[in-house]
């Protein structure tokens, strides 16, 4: 019988925010909560989880009973090292190439950890500098030319949508 691999997802730091969100009467938060939490009950325990200083410090930012809530979350989770050359030089590409803005170098961080690491997934809510369908293009482009393999990002609710794509359906 042959062992099925794990796949490997970093979770990047609104993931946790709406994980552990406070409940709310504004529909477009409450429909990213219930996504995340699907995620996090039905997909999240055939994976590995993954994480980052980045997130680590984060996760701090905010109400402190909500930032409690997320730092008890992430217990447990695998913290990957940020200051290796490659998730640098990965990074910078991202900024200085315009798929991401420079003044989000942390957005770019985290996609370079994704990266380096060679997570198969990348999951998000961040869509203006992460899971941006206009700017994935040359995020894949600069990271496939630095010699790595661009993880798939996405958000919670577009993996649910698409499980069936990474046989978890």
């Amino acid at each position: 019988m042959a062992v099925e691999r794990k796949l490997r997802v970093y979770c990047e730091t609104s993931f946790w925010s709406f994980l552990n969100g406070r409940p709310t009467p504004l529909q477009h938060i409450a429909i990213k909560q219930a996504a995340t939490l699907q995620w996090w009950q039905e997909i999240a325990p055939r994976c590995e989880i993954y994480i980052s200083p980045y997130v680590d410090d984060e996760v701090e930012d905010g109400n402190p009973e909500r930032a409690a809530l997320r730092q008890k979350s992430l217990a447990g989770m695998v913290s990957l090292d940020s200051s290796l050359a490659e998730v640098e030089e990965v990074a910078e590409a991202l900024t200085s190439g315009h798929a991401v803005p420079q003044s989000e170098a942390t957005d770019a961080s985290h996609i370079a950890i994704a990266a380096v690491y060679g997570m198969d997934v990348l999951l998000t809510w961040n869509c203006r500098h992460m899971a941006n369908p206009v700017t994935l293009p040359k995020t894949a482009s600069i990271i496939d030319r630095l010699g790595f393999k661009c993880p798939v990002i996405i958000t919670p609710a577009e993996f649910l949508e698409r499980k069936e794509e990474f046989d978890y359906d």
